[in-house]
């Protein structure tokens, strides 16, 4: 029901981006700016990476290679003094990074050249956790009674790699006279995976401090196959 209410709305946004830039071809006939020559080159910052759970510090390059296609890269880093999300959790974690890219690839709509239009778009994703993990192991248990010989604590490296795989809709806008200031809207539907390692863990029933999280970075349970995206870029043309 959820993943059939997802779709629908994709549809939903996708019909309605397109209706819209079909209105705009008219009115933008090309994305050339005041100097007569056809922006290349767009790089974009992305202010909701700033409050995702695993938040970056994102920036992204996107290259006009043709007449309605373009490719774009991002990279983001983010570590755990400007986590909101992280910061009540220095007795279970530290040293909290983040690395984040993305790779896509869009096509521009009718005959509204890129980089101005709405867009369909094929996008891939990678990210990367890494921190400091302290806990409590016991050793040596007795299944009858459930005590152990010792505990033992520690504190050991842990990483959560997640693969994305992503089919976007969106609409990148003018926000100036010369068309340089853009900004970029959009949503999609995909696939998503992710491990985590931890290979030096002692073995043993393991104790934790309480997070004090409301999403754990490193409970991999916590994602669904299905993958759901929408976010907002602002760029500069050039």
């Amino acid at each position: 029901m959820k993943i059939s209410l997802l779709i629908g709305l994709l549809i939903g946004l996708s019909d309605l981006l397109f209706t819209a830039n079909a209105q705009s071809v008219s009115s933008v006939p090309n994305s050339q700016n005041a100097q007569g020559y056809l922006p290349r080159w767009i790089v974009k910052f992305a202010p909701l990476s700033l409050i995702d759970p695993s938040n970056t510090i994102q920036f992204g390059v996107e290259r006009v290679v043709s007449q309605q296609n373009s490719l774009q890269a991002e990279f983001g880093y983010g570590w755990q003094g400007i986590n909101a999300w992280n910061r009540g959790n220095e007795t279970r974690y530290s040293n909290f990074e983040v690395w984040r890219g993305r790779a896509e690839w869009r096509h521009y709509w009718r005959r509204a050249p890129a980089p101005i239009g709405g867009y369909t778009a094929i996008e891939g994703l990678y990210r990367r956790d890494n921190a400091m993990e302290h806990g409590t192991v016991g050793i040596g248990s007795s299944l009858d009674i459930y005590q152990y010989q010792y505990y033992q604590m520690y504190s050991l490296p842990i990483s959560n790699q997640v693969w994305a795989l992503t089919v976007k809709v969106g609409r990148q806008f003018s926000m100036s006279a010369n068309n340089r200031l853009l900004g970029d809207f959009y949503m999609g539907l995909g696939y998503r995976t992710g491990t985590t390692s931890q290979p030096h863990r002692p073995d043993g029933y393991n104790y934790y401090y309480p997070s004090g999280l409301i999403i754990d970075p490193f409970n991999l349970n916590r994602y669904p196959n299905l993958n759901a995206s929408f976010g907002i870029k602002v760029g500069y043309a050039f």
